[in-house]
């Protein structure tokens, strides 16, 4: 995989594997998700894995990413679905099992544009073998990720 994690507490590139396999000595909830925004002729993509323990609280690893701009909506949005299954099935292949889920950021009310792609994300996360949330329990994606971006 040939993307570039940070910490979001101190933006300092990290060695993804040996810290993921620090990090699950201990019970953490382990949950990937990406969101996308436009900005000028670029679009950019913000790809978090987040280690939630609830008694430990959480951390958040980020991969930023900026391409030329795509216009279409649905191309942005499956990029993004896209990119969360990459990271998921490269930290499967690594042995980490224990992924709780794929946070799409997309919305289950159909008067958003995101909407129109819910169905094909959410049995292409299935599919590969991965639990899938959608907003508002998507907090990884739409908060995390969203958070990258701005």
């Amino acid at each position: 995989m040939e993307k570039t994690f940070r910490s979001l507490s101190t933006h300092q590139e990290i060695d993804l594997l040996p810290y993921l396999q620090q990090k699950m000595e201990e019970p953490w909830d382990l949950y990937i998700g990406t969101d996308s925004q436009n900005i000028g002729n670029h679009t950019y993509y913000a790809t978090v894995i987040v280690l939630h323990n609830s008694s430990k609280g959480g951390h958040i690893l980020y991969c930023k990413e900026m391409e030329d701009r795509v216009l279409d909506t649905f191309t942005r949005l499956w990029k993004e679905v896209e990119n969360s299954i990459e990271v998921a099935v490269y930290l499967r292949s690594q042995h980490f099992e224990k992924i709780s889920s794929i946070d799409l950021d997309l919305n289950p009310d159909p008067k958003y544009q995101s909407n129109s792609l819910l169905r094909a994300a959410l049995g292409y996360v299935e599919a590969m073998g991965f639990k899938a949330r959608i907003k508002p329990y998507a907090a990884a994606a739409s908060c995390c990720a969203d958070y990258i971006l701005h």
